[in-house]
Formats: structure tokens, C-alpha cells, sequence
């Protein structure tokens, strides 16, 4: 996401009084691909300390409007998986002053990359499953009282009279929100696990083989752990080893010991979530998944094809 004008001289000094008084900060580079945020690279240095880079994180117009509160809870978020052995970035600062015009937070750089081309793509994928594990352990206690929880958003979702409009656009919107309707009515939805609630592997860091971290937690909230692993296996079904996908959930019920009943009906959701055209996700489909040179048409095309799957 790129929506974000670069710092203006005045958010700059306030960005320096902040992170560095008597020092400088400087704007190094913008991190491209994401969807949610515009991520700029700064060149933090204090006064007679080695310079050191941060990351400035800018949430989209939306959340202002929205979710006022999304910096101040990732930063709450980040402090707790601090706390809690957790390799995500660490909270620097977070804008309560609106220094910004949308909700933004400094955070700590963190070396890594993303994996686009594993050596092993079955250790890969464990390797993303053992991780998650790992996520949904972290206790409740000391989060946020108000993060989102996915449960009651898409009870409520299936409960509405006609599907959204989103979905009503897509050609096969309105069966797949149907067949999820007949699915909600068949499973019972664990509660109150904590959720990354865009757990993909666009959103992991690697050290060559080897996952480092996980990152961009503005979609963090409480519910159901299976919605955290159907947004991993689908988009792992779009990768060039799908196979993937399948070894990545297998590990995960190893790790945890959840049967994953739910599972299909939080894919569903997943494939519900770029109606009503795949496409508007290319930018970030072509910068972080193997396939770098995907089209839209070949994208859509695909898309149908895993919803016709689930419907089946």
C-alpha cells in the first residue's frame, strides 16, 4: 500500500522530538507491497549513538474512520507478544497527538525477508504452522479488552438477510455465502483464542530457511483458531506447491491437538474476502508470493476455481 505522502518537514521534527531530541530522523526508503499500511524506513540517530532504522507505520484512511484505535492496539499487542517470547517488531512509539492524518506508530526494524522460493517447501510449511501454534498460546490476559472478535463479526455477517454487496458482485458470491450460512448451522466456533487475523506467509520473515518473525498485527483479534490457519491454507493453495497447504494444516493439528472442524467454514470466509475481484490484491500477490509475474486473469481464474472446490 502506498496511500501515504511522504512525512511532511513539521511530522518529521515531531517524529525526531519523539524517537530522537537533538538527533535526526530521516525517511530512507518505502516498503512496498502491503495492503493495510504505508511503511516507511527510517534512519533514526541520537546524539553520539550509532544511527538505527525503525520502521514508521501508517494505517489506511479507513481505519481512521473504522477503527480509530488500530495503532494503539497493534502497539499494545506488540509490547504483550514482548512479553511473551513472541518474535514480532518491537513497539517504539505510537501517535496520540494525530501527528498524523490516520492512525500511525514506530515500530522496530526487523532483518528478514520474505520467503518466495523455499528450498523445501514442506518444511516451509511447517515451519508456518509451528509458528501459528505458537501465536494462538499467547494468553488473553493483558490484551486489549476491545480487539475484534471474528466470531461475532461473521455470525453477524450470516445472519443479515442477503449476503453484502461485495459478494452479490462476484458470480459465485452469493452461493458460497449460502453454502458457509449451511456450514455456520453444522459447527460449533472455538472462542477467545488470540488471533493474528491475516496469519499468511506474506506476513512472516525469513533468515534464509529459516522464520524469523511475524509481522503487521492491524488485523489482530480473538476467536476462532481456525480462521487464522484457513487464511494460511488458501492463499498456500495459490502458491506453485499447493501441496503445501495441506502438510501446513497437518502440523498444525499435530502441534495443537485441534481437530480443525471449522476449518472449511473459515476457508469460505477467507475466499470471501477479495470479492468482489481478486485482482485489487495483485500488487501484493506479484511482490510476495513465487509467482511474481501472476496476471489478474490468471489470478480470478484461480480464485473461482478454489471457491467452485469448496462449494463442491
Amino acid at each position: 500500500m502506498d496511500f501515504a505522502l511522504h512525512p511532511t518537514e513539521n511530522q518529521r521534527v515531531a517524529l525526531r522530538e519523539a524517537l530522537a531530541p537533538g538527533g535526526s530522523v530521516d525517511v530512507e526508503r518505502r516498503i512496498q507491497g502491503g495492503l493495510g499500511c504505508t511503511m516507511d524506513v527510517l534512519r533514526v540517530a541520537e546524539p553520539g549513538r550509532t544511527p538505527n532504522r525503525m520502521i514508521l507505520r501508517r494505517y489506511d484512511p479507513w481505519y481512521a474512520e473504522h477503527k480509530p484505535r488500530a495503532a494503539e492496539i497493534e502497539f499494545a499487542v506488540l509490547g504483550h507478544l514482548q512479553r511473551h517470547g513472541v518474535p514480532a517488531a518491537e513497539p517504539v512509539w505510537v501517535d496520540r497527538q494525530s501527528t498524523f492524518e490516520t492512525p500511525a506508530m514506530v515500530i522496530g526494524f526487523l532483518s528478514g525477508e520474505v520467503q518466495k522460493q523455499p528450498d523445501d517447501p514442506m518444511d516451509y510449511a511447517a515451519q508456518l504452522a509451528r509458528m501459528l501454534a505458537r501465536l494462538h498460546d499467547v494468553p488473553r490476559a493483558g490484551l486489549p479488552a476491545d480487539l475484534t472478535d471474528y466470531n461475532a463479526v461473521e455470525v453477524a455477517l450470516l445472519s443479515a438477510e442477503a449476503p453484502p454487496d461485495s459478494m452479490t458482485l462476484h458470480p459465485l458470491g452469493t452461493q458460497l455465502w449460502e453454502c458457509q450460512r449451511r456450514e455456520h448451522g453444522r459447527v460449533e466456533l472455538e472462542k477467545g483464542v488470540f488471533l493474528h487475523g491475516d496469519y499468511w506467509p506474506g506476513n512472516t520473515l525469513w533468515q534464509g530457511q529459516d522464520l524469523v518473525a511475524v509481522v503487521d498485527f492491524e488485523e489482530v483479534g480473538v476467536g476462532d483458531p481456525a480462521l487464522d490457519v484457513a487464511i494460511a491454507a488458501v492463499n498456500l493453495k495459490l502458491e506453485p506447491w499447493p501441496e503445501a497447504s495441506d502438510h501446513f494444516v497437518s502440523v498444525y493439528r499435530a502441534e495443537t491437538g485441534r481437530a480443525l472442524e471449522t476449518l472449511r467454514f473459515w476457508e469460505m470466509k477467507e475466499l470471501r474476502r477479495p470479492m468482489p475481484d481478486i485482482a485489487r490484491w495483485l500488487p501484493s500477490f506479484q511482490h510476495f508470493h513465487a509467482r511474481a509475474d501472476i496476471r489478474a486473469d490468471q489470478i480470478r481464474k484461480e480464485h473461482v476455481r478454489l471457491i467452485e472446490e469448496i462449494l463442491e
